[in-house]
């Protein structure tokens, strides 16, 4: 795979990664939360799509295949679980009172489901999303996949509209339900996420047939595209806030996120690539993992409302101040699980 189509997706990822970060930060404007709620997620899924397509002439048996998917995602969700579960029964049993007894269990709970806890969840979704991505690509024409690929995410937008699977978070329910309601959402979070998928795959194809051509051509073309970034974001604040995490999705949002993605797309193909954006983009899985989990964003928050009371800052430059530093001390913790704890992440040995 050329190096330059390499760079533009991590770039890709290293944007996504950005605004994963800045839409953490607490008491970030609706709007501005809408608009990156809008199309970050779903980012990652329409940049493994595009993978997909990249790489669909490797001659991968499909058990091969599907364990390179688990071991990218699947091995990096159980070695973080069982460090944040390792943390927080620590400080249950010292006697910290931010965690209560059920609270812990839920945990147990959420984290033996593929539920996931805080931002986690994003690992077992985008395992299920590919690994059925990938049978129906291996069994199916394109047509009846592609056809399968949307009756099962509108069966699954239709379970959860029909059970207001959107209110689950404040259910009062027996640990048992959870845990079965948990089970539910983890296989429909990915069956929802897998239009995101189809839309990298197309966008792949589109790539591959129209921005091959002259380098002149394809930049300009590029260029015109990254337009579409307008039309996502002013849709965008017309939809409500989008979270595959709690299951808030409107098929509005499946339009924002393709005319944001592909825009953004467009717009880091033509421009040259950035070392800063590609560093992102390439360790955004530790970033995403790390960044709230071990709270690193919440720390950062505290060191800028010190800076804020003295210098006051307006609050898009508060937010940007917090996502920038965040990044920045993400930097030791990422060279740390580079250096020592690369198999953690599904790298091989």
């Amino acid at each position: 795979m050329p190096r330059k189509r390499l760079d533009y997706l991590d770039m890709a990822k290293g944007v996504g990664i950005f605004l994963v970060i800045l839409g953490h930060i607490e008491y970030i404007q609706e709007d501005s939360l809408k608009w990156i709620s809008s199309f970050h997620m779903p980012l990652f899924f329409i940049v493994g799509g595009v993978l997909s397509y990249v790489k669909r002439d490797e001659k991968k048996p499909f058990f091969t295949a599907l364990a390179g998917k688990a071991r990218g995602s699947l091995l990096p969700y159980a070695s973080f679980t069982l460090m944040l579960l390792t943390m927080n029964t620590l400080s249950f049993f010292l006697g910290s009172e931010s965690l209560t007894s059920s609270q812990l269990a839920r945990q147990y709970v959420d984290a033996a489901t593929g539920y996931g806890i805080h931002i986690l969840w994003f690992l077992p979704a985008y395992f299920i999303a590919g690994a059925v991505f990938l049978v129906l690509d291996k069994s199916l024409r394109p047509a009846f996949r592609n056809l399968a690929v949307l009756i099962l995410a509108v069966a699954a937008y239709g379970v959860t509209v029909a059970f207001e699977l959107d209110r689950y978070a404040s259910m009062d329910l027996s640990l048992a339900a959870y845990t079965g309601l948990d089970l539910l959402i983890t296989l429909l979070r990915g069956l929802l996420a897998m239009p995101f998928l189809l839309m990298g795959w197309y966008l792949g194809a589109l790539e591959e047939k129209f921005f091959s051509g002259g380098k002149k051509g394809r930049k300009a073309l590029c260029l015109c595209m990254a337009f579409l970034l307008i039309p996502g974001g002013l849709l965008a604040l017309k939809a409500s806030v989008f979270d595959l995490h709690y299951l808030y999705v409107e098929p509005l949002h499946y339009l924002t996120a393709l005319l944001s993605s592909t825009g953004l797309l467009c717009l880091l193909r033509a421009l040259p690539a950035s070392r800063i954006l590609t560093w992102l983009g390439r360790n955004s899985l530790v970033i995403m993992c790390t960044h709230a989990t071990f709270f690193v964003v919440y720390y950062i928050s505290l060191g800028m409302f010190f800076i804020d009371n003295r210098i006051p800052l307006p609050q898009p430059v508060f937010n940007l101040g917090v996502a920038v530093f965040v990044c920045v001390a993400e930097i030791p913790i990422v060279w740390i699980f580079n250096r020592y704890f690369g198999y953690l992440l599904g790298r091989k040995l």
